[in-house]
């Protein structure tokens, strides 16, 4: 074989070999958060009581849940809540039913599932642990009866804005 021969042919292969050659872009993103989580308040739906049969304090108290899911770079949130507070009572919030209102029924909001302790209009710094992407904070719900005599049938509502800053 000829030495030309031989340099054509290594020529020829590697211009095969090079013509094989592809390149792709590889492209890399995300987003960088400020420690947060999705909060999610579900309606408390109260059980219907009969007025005759409330009982003063407390009625009907009913448990709820605040969610938090997605939670990125947080370890602890910090709730506050806002609303309006029962005619001469801070310690419950008012019914705030449009139409058909019950008289002389508050809203009492109490502190995880069990205990004794009210949330009220202007609670703040009620700390809730997460950890790795959830949490969540146990609460309760109940009809407030603040004396026996006065309380007429009707509807009970009202909205409590929670806030959570996030650490």
């Amino acid at each position: 074989m000829s030495r030309s021969f031989l340099l054509l042919a290594a020529t020829a292969t590697v211009c095969l070999a090079a013509s094989t050659v592809s390149a792709a872009t590889l492209t890399i993103s995300g987003r960088v958060l400020p420690g947060t989580c999705t909060l999610t308040a579900p309606a408390i739906a109260l059980d219907p009581v009969k007025a005759d049969e409330m009982v003063q304090g407390d009625n009907k108290l009913k448990a709820g849940t605040l969610n938090f899911t997605g939670c990125v770079g947080v370890t602890k949130a910090t709730l506050s809540f806002a609303g309006t507070a029962a005619d001469g009572d801070a310690e419950r919030w008012k019914n705030t039913a449009a139409a058909d209102a019950a008289v002389g029924v508050s809203v009492a909001l109490l502190k995880g599932a069990t205990g004794t302790d009210y949330i009220k209009n202007g609670d703040a710094d009620i700390e809730v642990v997460v950890s790795g992407a959830t949490a969540s904070y146990p609460l309760r719900a109940g009809y407030y009866l603040p004396a026996v005599a006065g309380a007429n049938a009707g509807a009970v509502q009202t909205e409590i804005t929670v806030t959570a800053d996030y650490e």
